[in-house]
């Protein structure tokens, strides 16, 4: 969590904090996964917890830019499955890091102050997708000791491209205080999340979603741009 925080800390010093421009912010929330050890689509019983930080900078009422930095947690286990991987055995768990720039698109964004510069509450929903890297470190876990010398696997990477793809709305309540929630899907160009892929699927790359919520904090001043014209 001090490195998320040293990582936000650093990127916003680079940034312009005129007009309330810039978002400082936390997430917390869940983590899933999809891969060789898990059958269905999403298995909510290996579900796991995620945090972060992350800094957004308002191009525009419409356009925004984020970077995330993120830690979670994934898991997966064959004796969750209804099919014929229950009965091989095989668990693992990871940590996992990611790092992330998305641009968001907020179709009913606005001002935050009205023409007088009055600040209004707003509800902004909004999609985003981006590019990003992912670092992790699975641990497999097998019940029959024959399969040991199969992990690691020799091609095993940690690393790996993501391209997030986000939904969400934020809620601006406050003049320097905003909350969100966000459910993001997160390709990957690796099949290595879970420390299988020679010896599953090697076919199919892993893939992981994120949900929770959001809260961030207004830096800069507030510059509105006064209009009197009669309406």
């Amino acid at each position: 969590m001090k490195r998320i925080l040293i990582y936000v800390l650093l990127l916003s010093s680079f940034v312009s904090f005129g007009q309330q421009k810039v978002e400082i912010g936390f997430s917390g929330g869940f983590a899933n996964y999809q891969g060789d050890l898990v059958e269905d689509p999403i298995d909510f019983s290996e579900t796991k917890f995620s945090y972060g930080g992350f800094l957004r900078y308002h191009i525009g009422d419409k356009i925004k830019l984020r970077g995330n930095f993120l830690h979670a947690f994934i898991s997966g286990n064959d004796a969750n499955a209804t099919g014929t991987l229950k009965d091989r055995g095989w668990s693992f768990d990871s940590d996992l890091l990611e790092a992330t720039l998305i641009g968001e698109y907020h179709p009913l964004g606005k001002e935050r102050y009205g023409s007088t510069g009055i600040f209004e509450r707003r509800i902004s929903p909004y999609i985003g997708m981006g590019l990003g890297m992912a670092y992790f470190r699975p641990k497999v876990s097998v019940t029959n000791p024959e399969d040991a010398s199969l992990f690691p696997e020799a091609s095993e990477k940690t690393t790996s491209l993501s391209i997030p793809i986000v939904v969400g709305a934020r809620a601006d309540l406050f003049e320097f205080f905003s909350l969100g929630l966000e459910v993001g899907w997160r390709a990957t160009l690796n099949d290595y999340l879970d420390g299988v892929s020679q010896n599953g699927r090697q076919d199919r790359n892993d893939w992981y979603v994120l949900a929770g919520f959001t809260a961030s904090f207004f830096f800069g001043s507030v510059e509105p741009d006064y209009n009197f014209e009669a309406k």
